[in-house]
């Protein structure tokens, strides 16, 4: 339990002891069912054969993007595809292309006419599952909600002539209460995965496709850490469901992109960049994020970290990250973030502290640019006893990144300045040090003051989230979640950090 929600005594006794039923529902839409495994061929088959095609990669990706989020809407099926009529022409205006004649004939012509049938739909299967439902089991809307993923445009169903509530996942989590009924429109894997482990309610319900897996499997609690036969599984509790139904797995099907770049070659393309002075290199983590895209994360910067359940932002090393964590920078320029702040904090003083700090810099270059760094490593460590000066570290040193580093009285003694000049450096480096802490704090205050509180229902569906931000003057900031953290670290240009690359 996470947030306000640990204070909630009576909610967390209800989570774990109170009795829970789950259901499965499946909805019958045999169009849409032909839709999405259409589209899981089509994702296939270009993947497979059109490898070499970026933008038959990025077009296909998009389409798919489009046509499977026709199972979250409580629309028609005829409005929603009016709505996205645009997207979808253009796309079949490429494939009809004679250089795809195959493709279109085997893969694309299916889902065009499976649209057309869509769009002479006024219905939808969510609606008129709710309805019997809710006729059946004469369900009250005083103690039923109905959770979808995203936000809908109205927060009110009319079912049978009764209005229910509908709410996102977050919003309802964020109230902290136990039900009687929740009905969920999705299937387990279409939801955040701690509703398969933690049940709000009395009776829970899971409304989805046919073509789709509904079901439930037990998870093992530390299957990795302790034989099987010694374990007691408390996670199910008091909870009792139903076997539900095999399909498609939503996210499996869908969650991973297309398109998909040799990690290896994607270092060795900006690890060799020419042309890019030693100074301007940073030592840099590759993370995977969303929808396999990739993201260089300078390993002496602190980055933002967005707290999924409190939407607090705090500045976290990147050693410190995790899996899942949701990290937030600017679209623009956002290694220099901090700076810019930091130099805001210090006004008018700010230009003669960033070169006093810049002497000593400037020096340190020099003299790898004339011995070369691997001896300007051996003097330094050898010489001058400064056991840390490894190439690794004289490299950012160098950067601009670099502010006080632990030996830098004993680095401006080894460059020969002078006490007057030792005393103004250090305290340039001090107080440059510390505006950038206070920037740091100010700028994670300000951004989670403007996050949205849909914000991890937009994450689970698009993957990543960008909004405009009113106090950092109309800039943009990305939102997106990291699936997995390189071992190993590079050097790479400084511009080329906190940068989306496409994969």
């Amino acid at each position: 339990m996470h947030g306000n929600r640990r204070a909630n005594l009576d909610l967390a006794n209800k989570l774990y002891s109170t009795p829970v039923k789950i259901e499965f529902v499946r909805i019958e839409e045999d169009h849409i069912g032909q839709l999405m495994y259409a589209l899981k061929e089509l994702k296939d088959e270009v993947k497979e054969y059109y490898e070499y095609d970026p933008l038959l990669l990025e077009e296909t990706e998009a389409f798919i993007k489009i046509c499977r989020k026709v199972v979250g809407t409580v629309g028609s099926y005829r409005s929603y595809f009016e709505e996205n009529n645009d997207l979808i022409v253009k796309y079949f205006t490429l494939t009809k292309k004679r250089i795809y004649t195959d493709l279109f004939k085997k893969n694309i012509q299916p889902i065009v006419e499976l649209i057309m049938v869509l769009r002479k739909q006024q219905n939808n299967a969510y609606i008129e599952a709710l309805s019997k439902l809710i006729k059946e089991k004469h369900l009250s809307p005083k103690y039923t909600y109905i959770l979808t993923r995203n936000k809908l445009s109205s927060e009110y169903i009319e079912v049978n002539g009764t209005i229910y509530r509908t709410i996102t996942e977050k919003e309802f989590v964020g109230l902290g209460v136990f039900a009687d009924v929740v009905i969920f429109f999705g299937t387990p894997s279409y939801f955040d995965s701690k509703f398969s482990t933690i049940f709000f309610a009395n009776k829970i319900i899971f409304l989805g496709y046919s073509c789709f897996e509904n079901r439930l499997a037990k998870r093992r609690s530390f299957l990795d850490l302790i034989n099987h036969n010694h374990l007691i599984n408390t996670i199910y509790k008091n909870v009792t469901f139903d076997k539900g139904f095999s399909g498609l797995d939503f996210k499996e099907t869908f969650a991973k992109g297309i398109i998909k770049k040799s990690e290896k070659a994607l270092i060795s393309q900006f690890e060799n960049i020419q042309n890019i002075p030693l100074e301007e290199k940073v030592e840099v983590k590759l993370a995977t994020i969303s929808h396999n895209n990739y993201i260089f994360l300078p390993i002496r910067q602190k980055v933002n970290v967005i707290d999924r359940d409190s939407l607090k932002v705090t500045q976290e090393k990147v050693k410190n990250l995790y899996i899942g964590d949701l990290l937030i920078f600017r679209e623009q320029n956002a290694s220099n973030l901090v700076r810019e702040e930091a130099d805001n904090i210090m006004g008018n003083i700010a230009n003669k502290y960033r070169e006093s700090l810049e002497k000593w810099k400037k020096r340190l270059r020099l003299n790898v640019e004339k011995k070369g760094i691997e001896r300007v490593s051996k003097i330094l460590m050898q010489r001058y006893g400064i056991s840390v000066a490894k190439e690794n570290n004289i490299k950012n040193w160098m950067s601009n990144h670099s502010i006080k580093p632990s030996c830098l009285n004993e680095l401006l003694l080894a460059f020969k300045f002078n006490m007057e000049e030792v005393k103004e450096i250090l305290n340039a480096a001090t107080e440059i040090l510390r505006a950038h802490i206070s920037a740091g704090h100010h700028i994670s205050r300000s951004l989670m003051d403007e996050l949205d509180k849909d914000l991890e229902n937009a994450i689970n569906e698009n993957g990543f989230y960008k909004f405009e931000s009113k106090e950092f003057e109309g800039a943009f900031f990305n939102i997106v979640e990291i699936k997995r953290i390189s071992n190993e670290t590079y050097f790479t240009p400084e511009n080329e950090t906190l940068k989306i690359i496409k994969g």
